[in-house]
């Protein structure tokens, strides 16, 4: 599936853009500030999710 990362700088810089791909990607769905469908919801918070847990293996490797 994927390739192996050589070195942890390189594995920081591919975090750092998947946190900014999420990033992006919650501004998107996260767009309409009034209802929000129960998908909409589930979909922010598993985002949310996973830059939290993106942070916390970046704080990791320092």
């Amino acid at each position: 599936m994927d390739a192996l990362i050589q070195n942890s700088s390189s594995l920081s810089d591919t975090l750092k853009a998947r946190k900014g791909h999420l990033t992006a990607l919650l501004k998107i769905v996260d767009v309409r500030t009034g209802k929000n469908t129960t998908i909409q919801t589930l979909t922010i918070s598993a985002i949310k999710a996973e830059i939290n847990h993106i942070d916390s293996q970046l704080k990791g490797r320092k």
